[in-house]
Parts: structure tokens; C-alpha cells; sequence
């Protein structure tokens, strides 16, 4: 029993993690994504320190990178569909970028936060919090007064890698192969989750019961379906 306690300790951080579905994928096309890799651009955001007009408030915030996902894309990853991508970003500052990206049979959901370099599954607590904060030209939301995030849960265990202790990964092109080909080709898109018995049980992650109905019969969701262009005040988005 002590050599097994002695050898279970000696296992090296990585080697347990590959149990994580998102590394345990097969890791094809590699040549792919070391031409991907060298071309990646990761986008940066101006580090502002105040709110614009009328706003008072001094932005104190700054984003946590505690995800892999986040280290490379930021957490203003999409930027290809001009419609929906402000929608999915703000989205992104409290749903884990594989709530949507990994959709496999048996998924459930969890709120979830990463401590320590560890993804600890919450069962209550404050989890939803915004606020508003400049990027640029623009006011985004973002989730300040809470670090928990949505996540995908598979047998059990999260679908979450966090960045501390797998900052290797993003040097390996395997790893960056399988964690890629671990995700879908057609993420979740905001009518598979905003409507009756949609894919996130919003009663089991903690809305009331008022805010159920909101999400479920979602405005915003009906108008981004029926109207062609979207129009925004200057100042957001």
C-alpha cells in the first residue's frame, strides 16, 4: 500500500491530466497546426484604467487568464461574425469557451472555478456577476465580481484545463492538435440554449425561477434570428 501511495505521488501533473477528454483526443493533422501556430496571432487589448463618459467608476479590473483557451484567444476570442461575435464574447466572461466548443453525448453542466490550477465543481453560491469595462473604443461586459465560469461536465469531471501547471501544452503542437480536435465542428450556437429544454438546464445551475423564463424565451436570441443588422449605441460594442 505505502509503494502504491509513493508511486501515485510520483506521477507527474501531466500525466494525470491526459485524462482530460480535450488531450486524450487523437492528435492529427499536426503539420496543420504548426503552420497555425506560427501564424496565430494572439489578439491584445488595450490595458485602459477609466470608464468613459457618464461612467465614474475607475476600471480597476483586468481580466484573469486562468484557462488555456484564454492564454492564447483572450477572452474576446471571436471576431470573425460581427453580428453575434459581441454576444458570444460577453458570453465568454462567465461560460467556459467548451461549454459551447465541446459537445459530446452525456455532457452536463456545472458553474465551476479555477483555484490553484485546479477546476473545483461549485454547487451554490453567487455565481453571476458583471460589470462594465472599456476596451477601446468600445464597453464590454465583463464577469468582475465572480471568477466561476459554466463548464461542461463529462463522467464526472470537468472539461476545463487550466493554464497554471499547462503552460507547456501551448508550446506542444500535439497537444494543441488534440485539444482542437477534441472540440466540435459545430459549437452550440444561442438557440440551442435559449429555449424550453435546451441543452443548459437553467433551473440546475441556479437561476430562479423568473429568470428561467428570461433565458428561455430570450428577446435579444429572437431578435439576432429575425433582424438582419443589429444597431448598437456608439459607445458599446
Amino acid at each position: 500500500m505505502r509503494k502504491l501511495l509513493i508511486a501515485a505521488l510520483l506521477i507527474p501533473a501531466a500525466a494525470v491530466a491526459v485524462e482530460n477528454p480535450l488531450l486524450s483526443a487523437p492528435a492529427n493533422n499536426v503539420g496543420k497546426w504548426e503552420q497555425k501556430l506560427k501564424e496565430f496571432e494572439r489578439p491584445e487589448l488595450p490595458n485602459l484604467k477609466e470608464y468613459p463618459k457618464p461612467f465614474h467608476s475607475p476600471n480597476y479590473y483586468k481580466y484573469q487568464l486562468n484557462d488555456v483557451c484564454s492564454a492564447c484567444h483572450t477572452f474576446a476570442a471571436h471576431k470573425k461574425d460581427e453580428k453575434f461575435s459581441p454576444f458570444y464574447n460577453a458570453h465568454g466572461t462567465f461560460m467556459s469557451c467548451n461549454t459551447c466548443h465541446f459537445v459530446k453525448p452525456g455532457v452536463t453542466y456545472s458553474w465551476a472555478e479555477i483555484k490553484d490550477g485546479k477546476v473545483i465543481l461549485l454547487k451554490s453560491g453567487d455565481f453571476y456577476g458583471l460589470k462594465y469595462v472599456k476596451v477601446g473604443d468600445r464597453v464590454m461586459l465583463s464577469g468582475e465580481e465572480s471568477s466561476a465560469k459554466i463548464v461542461p461536465v463529462l463522467n464526472g469531471k470537468p472539461v476545463e484545463l487550466p493554464l497554471k501547471g499547462n503552460e507547456n501544452l501551448l508550446k506542444d503542437t500535439k497537444a494543441v492538435a488534440s485539444m482542437h480536435n477534441a472540440l466540435t465542428d459545430h459549437p452550440l450556437k444561442c438557440e440551442d440554449c435559449h429555449k424550453v429544454n435546451g441543452k443548459l438546464d437553467f433551473k440546475s445551475l441556479g437561476f430562479s425561477e423568473e429568470r428561467v423564463k428570461d433565458l428561455e424565451h430570450n428577446e435579444i436570441v429572437k431578435g439576432l434570428k429575425e433582424y438582419e443588422t443589429i444597431h448598437f449605441p456608439k459607445f458599446i460594442w
